[in-house]
């Protein structure tokens, strides 16, 4: 089955640094029976958050980016939503925040 996990982000970058490798090294190994994927929702933060997990994507080929302009977490989650369906096939969706 194929699970996204959502990260809206705003201006997290020192959170989505630490955050994508915990989950990457520590939780997702321990999933055996589902295609786990990262989607960060970045709403155009100007400290940089998308060009961190830009980097990140060149480590991990499971983590995806969605950027679009800041309309609030809703507009967020929904506009992740719907990428994690029509692009990345999501089966299942969890929703986290990054801080």
């Amino acid at each position: 089955m194929r699970v996204v996990v959502i990260l809206p982000t705003y201006n997290e970058r020192g959170n989505i640094e630490k955050l994508i490798p915990i989950l990457e090294e520590e939780i997702f190994p321990k999933i055996k029976k589902h295609k786990m994927s990262i989607l960060v929702a970045d709403d155009n933060s100007p400290d940089g958050t998308a060009e961190e997990v830009l980097k990140m994507m060149k480590k991990w080929n499971n983590v995806e980016i969605s950027k679009g302009p800041k309309k609030g977490l809703g507009a967020a989650y929904v506009r992740a939503m719907n990428y994690a369906v029509e692009e990345m096939n999501a089966e299942v969706m969890f929703e986290m925040d990054a801080d």
